[in-house]
Protein backbone atom coordinates (compact mmCIF):
# COMPACT_ATOMS: atom_id res chain seq x y z
CA UNK A 1 0.00 0.00 0.00
CA UNK A 2 2.88 2.22 0.89
CA UNK A 3 4.68 1.99 -2.51
CA UNK A 4 1.09 2.36 -4.10
CA UNK A 5 0.87 5.67 -2.48
CA UNK A 6 4.54 7.06 -3.36
CA UNK A 7 4.08 5.95 -6.73
CA UNK A 8 0.60 7.63 -7.67
CA UNK A 9 1.78 10.55 -5.60
CA UNK A 10 5.05 10.79 -7.59
CA UNK A 11 2.97 10.28 -10.44
CA UNK A 12 0.54 13.06 -10.06
CA UNK A 13 2.94 15.71 -8.91
CA UNK A 14 5.33 14.71 -12.30
CA UNK A 15 2.10 15.23 -14.34
CA UNK A 16 1.85 18.55 -13.05
CA UNK A 17 5.66 19.62 -13.25
CA UNK A 18 5.24 18.59 -16.79
CA UNK A 19 2.35 21.33 -17.47
CA UNK A 20 3.70 24.21 -15.60
CA UNK A 21 6.94 23.63 -17.69
CA UNK A 22 5.32 23.94 -20.90
CA UNK A 23 3.52 27.63 -19.23
CA UNK A 24 6.44 28.35 -17.92
CA UNK A 25 8.22 27.66 -21.51
CA UNK A 26 5.72 30.01 -22.88
CA UNK A 27 6.29 32.70 -20.45
CA UNK A 28 10.21 32.99 -20.72
CA UNK A 29 10.49 32.65 -24.30
CA UNK A 30 7.55 35.05 -25.12
CA UNK A 31 8.44 38.66 -25.77
CA UNK A 32 5.34 39.98 -23.53
CA UNK A 33 7.30 40.98 -20.43
CA UNK A 34 4.45 43.00 -18.83
CA UNK A 35 4.75 42.71 -14.87
CA UNK A 36 1.72 40.46 -15.08
CA UNK A 37 3.80 38.28 -17.18
CA UNK A 38 6.37 38.39 -15.25
CA UNK A 39 5.13 37.61 -12.14
CA UNK A 40 2.74 34.83 -13.00
CA UNK A 41 6.10 33.16 -14.18
CA UNK A 42 7.59 33.72 -11.25
CA UNK A 43 4.49 32.06 -9.41
CA UNK A 44 5.52 29.10 -12.04
CA UNK A 45 8.74 28.37 -11.24
CA UNK A 46 8.01 28.35 -7.23
CA UNK A 47 5.02 25.93 -7.85
CA UNK A 48 7.20 23.77 -9.65
CA UNK A 49 10.02 23.94 -7.13
CA UNK A 50 6.88 23.47 -4.58
CA UNK A 51 5.98 20.13 -6.36
CA UNK A 52 9.78 18.72 -6.42
CA UNK A 53 9.24 19.73 -2.40
CA UNK A 54 6.31 17.44 -2.46
CA UNK A 55 7.79 14.45 -3.94
CA UNK A 56 10.96 14.75 -1.92
CA UNK A 57 8.61 14.94 1.00
CA UNK A 58 6.56 11.80 0.16
CA UNK A 59 9.96 9.91 -1.03
CA UNK A 60 11.06 10.36 2.90
CA UNK A 61 7.70 9.46 4.11
CA UNK A 62 7.42 6.68 2.14
CA UNK A 63 10.80 5.04 2.82
CA UNK A 64 12.03 5.06 -0.43
CA UNK A 65 14.32 7.40 0.80
CA UNK A 66 16.17 6.80 4.33
CA UNK A 67 14.53 8.37 7.18
CA UNK A 68 16.56 10.45 9.59
CA UNK A 69 15.39 13.47 11.71
CA UNK A 70 16.94 15.97 9.43
CA UNK A 71 15.37 14.84 6.41
CA UNK A 72 12.25 14.92 8.14
CA UNK A 73 12.66 18.37 8.83
CA UNK A 74 14.00 19.66 5.66
CA UNK A 75 11.27 17.92 3.38
CA UNK A 76 8.13 19.86 5.48
CA UNK A 77 10.52 22.98 5.46
CA UNK A 78 10.91 23.19 1.65
CA UNK A 79 6.89 22.47 0.93
CA UNK A 80 5.77 24.67 3.44
CA UNK A 81 8.29 27.51 2.14
CA UNK A 82 7.59 27.33 -1.40
CA UNK A 83 4.10 27.13 -1.39
CA UNK A 84 4.40 30.30 1.21
CA UNK A 85 5.88 32.10 -1.50
CA UNK A 86 4.02 30.98 -4.34
CA UNK A 87 0.69 32.74 -2.32
CA UNK A 88 2.24 35.93 -2.23
CA UNK A 89 3.25 35.68 -5.22
CA UNK A 90 -0.27 35.24 -6.62
CA UNK A 91 -0.94 38.67 -4.15
CA UNK A 92 1.21 40.61 -5.94
CA UNK A 93 -0.08 39.55 -9.26
CA UNK A 94 -3.23 39.48 -8.68
CA UNK A 95 -3.12 43.34 -7.61
CA UNK A 96 -0.84 44.00 -10.38
CA UNK A 97 -3.26 42.22 -13.22
CA UNK A 98 -6.58 44.83 -11.39
CA UNK A 99 -4.38 47.83 -11.85
CA UNK A 100 -3.45 48.06 -14.95
CA UNK A 101 0.16 46.41 -14.83
CA UNK A 102 1.33 49.06 -11.66
CA UNK A 103 4.15 47.44 -10.31
CA UNK A 104 5.07 47.27 -6.64
CA UNK A 105 7.90 49.70 -5.44
CA UNK A 106 10.85 47.62 -3.53
CA UNK A 107 9.46 48.57 0.39
CA UNK A 108 6.02 47.67 -0.67
CA UNK A 109 6.69 44.36 -1.87
CA UNK A 110 9.29 43.60 1.54
CA UNK A 111 5.99 45.10 3.83
CA UNK A 112 3.83 42.13 1.78
CA UNK A 113 7.17 39.07 2.13
CA UNK A 114 6.47 40.12 6.02
CA UNK A 115 4.15 37.21 6.01
CA UNK A 116 6.92 34.16 3.99
CA UNK A 117 9.59 35.53 6.31
CA UNK A 118 7.93 34.60 9.55
CA UNK A 119 6.85 31.46 7.69
CA UNK A 120 10.05 30.46 6.60
CA UNK A 121 12.00 31.71 10.16
CA UNK A 122 9.28 29.20 11.97
CA UNK A 123 10.17 26.79 9.79
CA UNK A 124 13.91 26.66 9.86
CA UNK A 125 14.02 27.20 13.70
CA UNK A 126 11.56 24.51 14.00
CA UNK A 127 15.12 21.99 14.31
CA UNK A 128 15.06 23.37 18.04
CA UNK A 129 12.04 25.17 18.58
CA UNK A 130 9.35 22.70 17.99
CA UNK A 131 6.74 25.37 17.40
CA UNK A 132 5.14 24.85 13.97
CA UNK A 133 6.36 20.94 13.94
CA UNK A 134 8.48 18.75 15.93
CA UNK A 135 9.14 14.82 15.65
CA UNK A 136 7.93 13.04 18.46
CA UNK A 137 10.01 10.39 20.58
CA UNK A 138 8.40 7.64 17.92
CA UNK A 139 10.17 9.54 15.24
CA UNK A 140 6.89 10.74 13.89
CA UNK A 141 6.41 14.64 12.75
CA UNK A 142 3.97 16.11 15.14
CA UNK A 143 2.37 19.79 14.59
CA UNK A 144 3.54 21.83 17.09
CA UNK A 145 1.09 25.02 18.71
CA UNK A 146 1.63 27.50 16.24
CA UNK A 147 1.37 25.07 13.47
CA UNK A 148 -1.95 26.85 12.35
CA UNK A 149 0.34 29.83 10.50
CA UNK A 150 2.01 27.77 8.47
CA UNK A 151 -1.87 27.41 7.22
CA UNK A 152 -3.02 30.62 7.78
CA UNK A 153 -0.03 32.25 5.62
CA UNK A 154 -0.96 31.18 2.24
CA UNK A 155 -4.44 31.07 2.48
CA UNK A 156 -4.08 34.79 3.99
CA UNK A 157 -2.78 35.83 0.81
CA UNK A 158 -4.93 34.08 -1.68
CA UNK A 159 -8.51 35.06 0.27
CA UNK A 160 -7.33 38.79 0.72
CA UNK A 161 -6.70 38.66 -3.29
CA UNK A 162 -9.63 37.29 -3.66
CA UNK A 163 -12.17 39.54 -0.73
CA UNK A 164 -10.73 42.49 -2.97
CA UNK A 165 -11.55 41.24 -6.50
CA UNK A 166 -14.97 40.30 -5.76
CA UNK A 167 -15.35 43.68 -3.76
CA UNK A 168 -14.13 45.42 -7.34
CA UNK A 169 -16.13 42.89 -8.97
CA UNK A 170 -19.58 44.08 -7.61
CA UNK A 171 -18.87 47.56 -7.78
CA UNK A 172 -20.86 49.63 -9.78
CA UNK A 173 -18.29 51.77 -11.50
CA UNK A 174 -16.11 49.08 -12.33
CA UNK A 175 -17.89 47.37 -15.05
CA UNK A 176 -15.10 47.37 -18.07
CA UNK A 177 -12.78 45.15 -15.92
CA UNK A 178 -15.58 42.48 -14.21
CA UNK A 179 -13.97 39.35 -16.39
CA UNK A 180 -10.47 40.35 -14.65
CA UNK A 181 -12.05 40.70 -10.81
CA UNK A 182 -13.77 37.51 -11.20
CA UNK A 183 -10.68 35.37 -12.75
CA UNK A 184 -8.83 36.55 -9.53
CA UNK A 185 -11.55 36.42 -7.17
CA UNK A 186 -12.24 32.26 -8.25
CA UNK A 187 -8.33 31.35 -8.59
CA UNK A 188 -8.22 30.52 -5.03
CA UNK A 189 -11.50 27.94 -5.28
CA UNK A 190 -10.35 24.79 -6.52
CA UNK A 191 -6.87 24.83 -3.93
CA UNK A 192 -9.02 25.90 -1.43
CA UNK A 193 -11.59 23.08 -1.69
CA UNK A 194 -8.82 20.64 -2.81
CA UNK A 195 -6.23 21.88 -0.43
CA UNK A 196 -8.51 21.41 2.91
CA UNK A 197 -9.83 17.46 1.34
CA UNK A 198 -5.50 16.82 0.96
CA UNK A 199 -5.68 18.53 4.84
CA UNK A 200 -7.80 15.72 5.43
CA UNK A 201 -6.48 12.84 3.24
CA UNK A 202 -3.07 14.23 2.85
CA UNK A 203 -1.89 11.56 1.19
CA UNK A 204 -3.76 11.66 -1.64
CA UNK A 205 -2.34 14.65 -3.98
CA UNK A 206 -5.71 16.95 -4.09
CA UNK A 207 -3.90 20.27 -3.91
CA UNK A 208 -1.47 19.80 -6.74
CA UNK A 209 -4.44 19.28 -9.36
CA UNK A 210 -6.26 22.08 -7.88
CA UNK A 211 -3.36 24.28 -8.08
CA UNK A 212 -2.61 23.68 -11.78
CA UNK A 213 -6.24 24.35 -12.66
CA UNK A 214 -6.14 27.13 -10.98
CA UNK A 215 -2.81 28.48 -12.54
CA UNK A 216 -4.05 27.44 -16.36
CA UNK A 217 -7.32 28.98 -15.73
CA UNK A 218 -5.51 32.50 -15.05
CA UNK A 219 -2.87 31.87 -17.97
CA UNK A 220 -5.75 31.30 -20.65
CA UNK A 221 -7.08 34.28 -18.90
CA UNK A 222 -4.22 36.60 -19.57
CA UNK A 223 -4.37 35.03 -23.23
CA UNK A 224 -7.69 36.18 -24.06
CA UNK A 225 -7.47 39.53 -22.50
CA UNK A 226 -4.36 39.96 -24.40
CA UNK A 227 -6.41 39.22 -27.60
CA UNK A 228 -8.43 41.46 -26.70
CA UNK A 229 -6.28 44.28 -25.96
CA UNK A 230 -5.34 46.94 -28.73
CA UNK A 231 -1.26 46.10 -28.55
CA UNK A 232 0.11 49.24 -29.02
CA UNK A 233 -2.43 51.79 -26.50
CA UNK A 234 -3.52 48.57 -24.26
CA UNK A 235 -7.20 49.61 -24.02
CA UNK A 236 -9.85 47.32 -25.74
CA UNK A 237 -10.05 46.45 -29.35
CA UNK A 238 -12.81 46.67 -31.73
CA UNK A 239 -13.81 43.39 -31.19
CA UNK A 240 -14.28 43.87 -27.61
CA UNK A 241 -16.22 47.11 -28.01
CA UNK A 242 -18.18 45.48 -30.28
CA UNK A 243 -19.66 42.68 -27.65
CA UNK A 244 -19.71 45.33 -25.31
CA UNK A 245 -21.94 47.69 -27.33
CA UNK A 246 -24.21 44.63 -28.31
CA UNK A 247 -24.55 43.77 -24.93
CA UNK A 248 -25.50 46.93 -23.58
CA UNK A 249 -27.87 47.73 -26.53
CA UNK A 250 -29.99 45.13 -25.32
CA UNK A 251 -30.75 46.09 -21.70
CA UNK A 252 -31.48 49.53 -20.75
CA UNK A 253 -30.09 50.94 -17.34
CA UNK A 254 -32.48 52.50 -14.81
CA UNK A 255 -32.12 55.83 -15.00
CA UNK A 256 -29.13 55.88 -17.84
CA UNK A 257 -28.66 56.28 -21.17
CA UNK A 258 -26.29 54.95 -23.65
CA UNK A 259 -23.88 56.86 -25.60
CA UNK A 260 -21.33 56.55 -28.06
CA UNK A 261 -18.73 58.37 -28.55
CA UNK A 262 -16.23 58.50 -31.59
CA UNK A 263 -12.91 60.25 -30.86
CA UNK A 264 -10.48 61.21 -34.45
CA UNK A 265 -7.30 62.07 -33.89
CA UNK A 266 -7.05 65.61 -36.10
CA UNK A 267 -4.38 66.18 -38.52
CA UNK A 268 -2.67 62.75 -37.73
CA UNK A 269 -1.81 61.71 -41.02
CA UNK A 270 0.26 65.14 -41.03
CA UNK A 271 2.41 63.84 -37.75
CA UNK A 272 3.01 60.56 -39.44
CA UNK A 273 4.27 62.23 -42.24
CA UNK A 274 6.77 64.91 -40.79
CA UNK A 275 7.43 63.15 -37.61
CA UNK A 276 7.86 59.62 -38.81
CA UNK A 277 5.72 56.46 -37.37
CA UNK A 278 7.11 55.62 -34.39
CA UNK A 279 6.13 59.35 -32.82
CA UNK A 280 2.58 58.76 -34.18
CA UNK A 281 2.54 55.52 -32.02
CA UNK A 282 3.53 57.60 -28.88
CA UNK A 283 1.00 60.43 -29.98
CA UNK A 284 -1.67 57.57 -30.32
CA UNK A 285 -0.59 56.00 -26.74
CA UNK A 286 -0.50 59.75 -25.21
CA UNK A 287 -4.05 60.16 -26.67
CA UNK A 288 -5.57 56.97 -25.19
CA UNK A 289 -4.24 58.02 -21.49
CA UNK A 290 -5.69 61.23 -21.82
CA UNK A 291 -9.07 59.43 -22.70
CA UNK A 292 -8.87 57.71 -20.01
CA UNK A 293 -7.98 59.92 -17.54
CA UNK A 294 -11.21 62.22 -18.68
CA UNK A 295 -13.33 58.46 -18.29
CA UNK A 296 -13.20 58.61 -14.23
CA UNK A 297 -15.83 58.67 -11.84
CA UNK A 298 -17.94 56.11 -10.19
CA UNK A 299 -21.29 57.30 -10.56
CA UNK A 300 -20.65 56.81 -14.58
CA UNK A 301 -19.61 53.80 -16.28
CA UNK A 302 -17.17 53.82 -19.71
CA UNK A 303 -15.87 51.01 -22.07
CA UNK A 304 -12.51 52.88 -23.87
CA UNK A 305 -11.17 51.10 -27.17
CA UNK A 306 -9.31 51.73 -30.37
CA UNK A 307 -11.90 51.88 -33.24
CA UNK A 308 -9.01 51.49 -36.01
CA UNK A 309 -6.26 53.67 -36.89
CA UNK A 310 -6.12 57.35 -35.56
CA UNK A 311 -9.86 56.58 -33.85
CA UNK A 312 -11.09 55.68 -30.44
CA UNK A 313 -14.77 54.75 -29.18
CA UNK A 314 -16.01 55.70 -25.76
CA UNK A 315 -19.24 53.35 -24.62
CA UNK A 316 -20.65 55.36 -21.60
CA UNK A 317 -23.89 54.91 -19.54
CA UNK A 318 -24.80 58.70 -18.18
CA UNK A 319 -28.22 60.17 -17.04
CA UNK A 320 -27.90 62.95 -19.63
CA UNK A 321 -27.28 64.25 -22.94
CA UNK A 322 -25.42 67.03 -21.46
CA UNK A 323 -22.51 64.66 -19.54
CA UNK A 324 -21.85 63.25 -22.86
CA UNK A 325 -20.97 66.93 -23.93
CA UNK A 326 -18.86 67.80 -21.13
CA UNK A 327 -17.22 64.20 -21.05
CA UNK A 328 -16.04 65.30 -24.84
CA UNK A 329 -14.92 68.79 -24.01
CA UNK A 330 -13.57 67.28 -21.25
CA UNK A 331 -11.42 64.49 -23.72
CA UNK A 332 -10.63 67.02 -26.19
CA UNK A 333 -9.24 69.42 -22.82
CA UNK A 334 -7.14 66.71 -21.81
CA UNK A 335 -5.88 66.27 -25.06
CA UNK A 336 -4.51 69.37 -25.87
CA UNK A 337 -2.55 69.52 -22.73
CA UNK A 338 -0.25 66.53 -24.13
CA UNK A 339 2.08 68.90 -26.00
CA UNK A 340 3.36 70.56 -23.36
CA UNK A 341 3.18 67.71 -20.57
CA UNK A 342 5.28 65.30 -23.31
CA UNK A 343 7.45 68.51 -24.66
CA UNK A 344 5.80 67.81 -27.95
CA UNK A 345 7.28 69.90 -31.15
CA UNK A 346 3.90 69.66 -32.41
CA UNK A 347 -0.26 70.47 -31.10
CA UNK A 348 -2.61 67.83 -30.78
CA UNK A 349 -6.56 67.99 -31.02
CA UNK A 350 -9.18 65.55 -31.68
CA UNK A 351 -12.99 65.77 -32.79
CA UNK A 352 -15.94 63.81 -31.27
CA UNK A 353 -19.09 62.22 -32.44
CA UNK A 354 -21.65 61.81 -30.01
CA UNK A 355 -24.78 59.54 -30.61
CA UNK A 356 -27.45 58.38 -27.88
CA UNK A 357 -29.15 55.17 -28.24
CA UNK A 358 -32.97 54.97 -28.24
CA UNK A 359 -34.10 52.29 -26.29
CA UNK A 360 -37.81 52.76 -27.83
CA UNK A 361 -36.75 52.95 -31.30
CA UNK A 362 -33.92 49.92 -31.65
CA UNK A 363 -31.91 50.26 -34.54
CA UNK A 364 -28.77 47.87 -35.33
CA UNK A 365 -24.99 48.45 -33.71
CA UNK A 366 -23.81 49.49 -37.38
CA UNK A 367 -26.43 52.10 -37.60
CA UNK A 368 -25.73 53.51 -33.88
CA UNK A 369 -21.84 53.83 -34.81
CA UNK A 370 -23.03 54.98 -38.26
CA UNK A 371 -25.29 57.92 -36.29
CA UNK A 372 -21.89 58.81 -34.05
CA UNK A 373 -19.78 58.84 -36.96
CA UNK A 374 -22.24 61.26 -39.18
CA UNK A 375 -21.89 63.64 -35.79
CA UNK A 376 -18.19 63.20 -35.87
CA UNK A 377 -18.15 64.38 -39.17
CA UNK A 378 -19.67 67.52 -38.19
CA UNK A 379 -17.32 68.08 -35.89
CA UNK A 380 -14.50 67.95 -37.64
CA UNK A 381 -15.80 70.61 -40.31
CA UNK A 382 -16.06 72.68 -37.48
CA UNK A 383 -12.57 72.49 -36.26
CA UNK A 384 -11.56 72.60 -39.67
CA UNK A 385 -13.46 75.91 -40.29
Amino acid sequence: FILDYVFFYIQAHLACIFFLGIIAFKIFSGVNKQVTVVYLGNLVMDLILYFTAEIFWVMVDGGIVTSSKPLLYLSNIFTYVFISVAAYYWFLLSETMQSENTDFSDMSKMILSIPVIIAAVLCVSAYRTGLVFYINESGELVNGKFYFLLMVIPFGYAIAASVKAFIRFFSKGKYAQREIYLTIGLFPVAPLILGALQAIYWRIPFLCYGTVAAVIYVYTSMQESLISLDPLTQVNNRNQMYKYLINKMKKEEQELSLFLLIIDVDKFKSINDTYGHVEGDKALVCISGAIKNACQGPRNRFFVSRYGGDEFVVVAEMAYRAEATWLAEQISSNVKKISSQEGLSYSLSVSVGIAQYDYSQPISMQSFIARADSDLYKQKKLNAG
